[in-house]
């Protein structure tokens, strides 16, 4: 099986929901998801379970490309995300009533780029001075005396180790600070 088509596929199963948003709706780290985005990585049997149960979809569509995309005749959606398209579709229409009919495409200025953790990795190296550059990007003070347990054994990880546990951490410390 060619690891980019199950790639298009896994990406369509969510509907092109960011990784972050991804790895949510799973209960799996960021980094995890990240590794079959960019890494062309096939998912263990029990997450293959999850992202069926999740999305709806056919294991052999998702896996091979064969069949039809949902197990069922048709896709269940949450009464969050019904609610969600319903609130964007009577906004989308309502501006396009207010413009005179059309929307105004105000592009992303309200949305800050995504930070680039690789890249202060490789320029550091250094788990606490990513984190607070991370946090920092978000406007966040980060709480230094945290990361600890997570960056023990730093020297010994790979450049794959480093990210994944600078990810897990911010996953772990952002759910701790919503708490």
């Amino acid at each position: 099986m060619n690891n980019n088509e199950f790639t298009t596929r896994f990406k369509k199963a969510f509907e092109g929901a960011t990784m972050a948003v991804i790895a949510r709706r799973l209960g799996i780290p960021h980094a995890t998801v990240r590794n079959y985005y960019q890494d062309g990585r096939l998912p263990a049997p029990e997450v293959l379970i999850k992202i069926a149960a999740v999305t709806g979809i056919s294991l052999n569509w998702l896996l091979l490309g064969t069949g039809e995309m949902y197990a069922t005749a048709h896709p269940s959606i949450g009464v969050g995300r019904f609610l969600e398209d319903k609130i964007n579709e009577i906004v989308d229409k309502r501006i396009a009533e207010l413009n005179g009919g059309g929307v105004q495409d105000l592009g992303a200025v309200d949305v800050p780029d995504e930070f680039d953790v690789e890249a202060s990795l490789k320029k550091y190296n250094d788990p606490q001075r990513v984190m607070h550059d991370w946090f920092e990007h978000e406007g966040r003070a980060y709480p230094h005396d945290y990361g600890v347990m997570f960056f023990r054994g730093w020297e010994s990880f790979s450049d794959e180790d480093k990210t994944a546990a600078l990810y897990d951490a911010k996953q772990l410390l952002d759910r701790v600070l919503r708490g």
